[in-house]
């Protein structure tokens, strides 16, 4: 016996079990292709090289 429960006053019909699902299966399917070890050191690269600008060390500053 299968038992569905839904939000009252809810009108979005989309479960977010499946837009997880979707999203893991988005970011295990990039992470398999050779891009995402182009962009990887490339985005590990500008990350550490904006925050080591007056702009970016302000930033840091300003979350502590």
């Amino acid at each position: 016996m299968t038992t569905t429960t839904f939000q009252s006053g809810s009108n979005d019909h989309s479960s977010a079990g499946v837009s997880h699902a979707v999203g893991e299966f988005t970011v295990a399917w990039f992470e398999a292709t050779p891009a995402y070890l182009v962009l990887r050191p490339a985005a590990a690269f500008l990350r550490e090289w904006i925050a080591a600008t007056p702009v970016g060390i302000l930033l840091n500053l300003s979350k502590h």
